[in-house]
């Protein structure tokens, strides 16, 4: 979510996954497929915790692999949707200027390329009616008593406001994803100043910048044993900021196919090892120790190396993210974040679900089994009646 609405590549009229070369689109297929898969990421995590976090081995002896090890860490899709949001919006601004070319005077404007409230306005239209559709059932579920607890006064307000993440204790009250919500919509308001910022100093200064602001709050929190930065958007900035700078440095500078290549296996390489170089990482004990510090320049590297792999000169790997099927789950992808964690916990009142069998991989298989079709019908629902 947070990418702009898709538009078909202008160089090619039909052609998935255009090349995105200044003075022609802000926009490939391969990257709404990108989201598709970052979305599912998340549902395969939440639907193994809510299986009893089973193992999933597949194989027999020494060649059997634990693929819970890997969906274990399917909250990366979270990192991978703040990381190309900083993208899309950057090539999307970048774009917008080459196309417009120099406007006169030195205001904000001419920096921009068009006024604050402009931008701002779009992110609104996108985020805005399908969560307030979503939080909408999710009261009247709980006005009912199906669902949770009807929230307090000021709860709601802040939910309507997408600020709901100021007071900790509301972060997660309704709808256990909405805690990245303010994230990313607070990013929204700060991204035409930091995108003025990086164009006076830099895409690598601007992201030193983020790392070190980041760094700091994650100071406080240790130094003052206060966790409440950590539901701010100050401990997630450098995500934002890595996107912006790698749109930024390869947007009129495409990479060759060769490069491209290597950028993908790289990429992939990076994302793959993630569980075993940050096996200890599961939980959150370990998140403030040197690997918690490293464990965010790995990912962001990894994910910045994939977006720029699939934007450049056409390789295999991108046909893993533009064919028809993942970039149609790619532009419902917002809707199927927004609904699964509802729709899984609601799954033993409709009948469906694992109930109460042990955790285990066929447990997990059911959940799933059960989850998807609902989810995918209720997310295509959304999308296109919203």
């Amino acid at each position: 979510y947070g990418a702009p609405a898709p538009r078909r590549p202008a160089g090619r009229p039909g052609a998935a996954g255009a090349v995105m070369t200044a003075g022609t689109t802000d926009h490939t297929d391969a990257l709404t497929g990108v989201r598709a898969y970052a979305a599912l990421s998340v549902v395969a995590f939440h639907a193994w915790l809510n299986a009893g976090s089973p193992a999933i081995r597949v194989g027999t002896g020494a060649f059997s692999i634990d693929l819970s090890r890997f969906v274990a860490y399917g909250w990366i899709g979270v990192d991978i949707f703040f990381v190309l949001s900083g993208y899309l919006l950057t090539r999307v601004a970048i774009g917008r200027l080459a196309r417009a070319g120099a406007p006169a005077g030195r205001g904000f404007v001419a920096r921009f390329g068009e006024s604050w409230w402009s931008f701002l306005r779009r992110r609104i239209l996108r985020v805005y009616p399908a969560y307030y559709a979503c939080l909408t059932v999710l009261l009247a579920l709980a006005a009912t008593g199906i669902y949770l607890r009807v929230p307090e006064n000021l709860d709601m307000f802040m939910h309507l406001f997408m600020v709901h993440n100021f007071i900790e204790r509301y972060i997660v009250t309704i709808n256990g994803v909405f805690w990245t919500l303010p994230f990313e919509f607070h990013f929204y308001l700060a991204f035409p100043l930091l995108f003025v910022a990086m164009r006076r100093l830099g895409p690598l200064a601007l992201y030193a910048c983020a790392v070190a602001v980041v760094l700091a709050t994650k100071t406080i929190v240790l130094a003052t044993n206060d966790g409440y930065p950590q539901v701010l958007l100050f401990i997630r900035i450098d995500a934002f900021c890595a996107g912006m700078a790698a749109g930024a440095a390869t947007y009129h500078r495409p990479i060759s196919r060769s490069r491209a290549t290597l950028a993908f296996a790289a990429s992939l390489a990076g994302l793959l090892a993630i569980p075993f170089a940050f096996a200890e990482q599961r939980g959150v004990t370990h998140y403030y120790d040197l690997l918690g510090f490293v464990r965010p320049f790995w990912i962001q590297a990894s994910i910045c190396l994939l977006l720029v792999a699939i934007t450049g000169s056409r390789t295999r790997g991108v046909a893993l993210f533009d064919n028809r099927i993942v970039v149609w789950l790619g532009l419902v992808s917002y809707s199927i974040y927004l609904w699964h964690v509802p729709l899984l916990e609601l799954l033993p009142t409709l009948g469906l679900g694992a109930g109460d069998a042990p955790a285990s991989a066929p447990r997990y298989a059911r959940v799933l089994l059960h989850l998807l079709p609902v989810l995918i019908a209720a997310s295509a629902l959304s999308y296109y009646a919203i």
